[in-house]
């Protein structure tokens, strides 16, 4: 089955090797860190899954996180090269709670599924290899995060593929068309240290607008106020064969001036287009510019895929 079919009928697999594992035990583990990150992780319970972000006192992306409750602890999940530093910033704000932390990433990997069965396919794969899982839905066609121990790897794709014979392993290509086919960010390609939450598209799926505070609430809550960013990463459609490279601006048609950068682009068959992320900037943020890229004409759309 194509990557593209399993991940709108069955369950496509992206290996995530990169990322960096942390795990809090503890009574106060879910309390303590719904103090810092931007989600709500009150009522996580075994099987249930976040994403959200940690934030300087700034309110800038220090990182993103995803949260998988097991038996007794929490796997946090740190995006590529910042599980170090996150660790020593967790330790710091640990004083009082009763709570450990641990780096644990020589010893785990992560797994995201996306699809309908994912949650399912994951589920099996945990129970028999000792693993967490997370519903954690990443596209928005359903989805789970997997932590299991790096020794049971092979195990653990195994009990996947016995659970959804219509798996599918995916590419780097596979993932990066599917994520801007439905609109989804990278931290440290499409967004990182530079952005707030509002400004990196994430404001309503990483934040929490309901809980308590947590670090840099009060400048996103400010942001929140005043409604309009000067610059927001947004989804683009673009004219023509050509895949523009990382870095290449995104121009008004009515005079040139440059309005932002692409940060990420694909082809995608399946929509007959050229995908898009950008980093866009004062008048083209209303819709109403006709914008190009290269020699391509592009459009802002909320996300290429319907």
């Amino acid at each position: 089955m194509s990557a593209d079919t399993a991940a709108r009928a069955a369950v496509l697999v992206v290996p995530e090797p990169e990322r960096g594992t942390l795990v809090v035990v503890g009574p106060d583990r879910a309390t303590w860190l719904n103090g810092i990150v931007t989600c709500n992780l009150a009522d996580l319970r075994p099987g249930g899954g976040a994403f959200g972000l940690l934030l300087n006192k700034t309110g800038k992306i220090v990182t993103d996180l995803w949260f998988v409750a097991g038996e007794g602890r929490l796997f946090v999940s740190a995006a590529p090269g910042t599980h170090r530093d996150l660790a020593v910033t967790l330790d710091r704000m640990l004083v009082m709670e009763d709570a450990e932390l641990a780096d644990v990433t020589d010893a785990h990997t992560w797994l995201s599924l996306h699809g309908p069965a994912a949650v399912v396919a994951a589920s099996s794969a945990a129970a028999r290899t000792g693993g967490a899982v997370g519903a954690l839905d990443f596209t928005g066609l359903g989805g789970a995060a997997l932590v299991i121990d790096k020794r049971r790897e092979a195990e653990a794709l195994e009990a996947l593929r016995a659970a959804s014979p219509e798996l599918t392993i995916a590419g780097a290509a596979d993932w990066l068309r599917l994520r801007l086919e439905r609109g989804v960010g990278a931290h440290g390609v499409d967004y990182g240290i530079d952005d707030n939450p509002h400004e990196a598209g994430l404001d309503q799926r990483a934040v929490s607008w309901t809980k308590g505070c947590y670090l840099g609430q009060e400048v996103v809550c400010m942001q929140g106020m005043r409604g309009k960013v000067k610059r927001r990463l947004v989804s683009l459609r673009v004219a023509g064969a050509e895949v523009p490279a990382a870095g290449t601006p995104v121009r008004l048609v009515r005079d040139g001036a440059e309005v932002g950068r692409v940060t990420s682009a694909a082809s995608s068959p399946r929509l007959s287009a050229v995908v898009a992320l950008a980093r866009l900037h004062g008048p083209a943020l209303d819709g109403a510019e006709a914008l190009v890229v290269g020699d391509s004409a592009a459009e802002i759309v909320e996300r290429p895929e319907p």
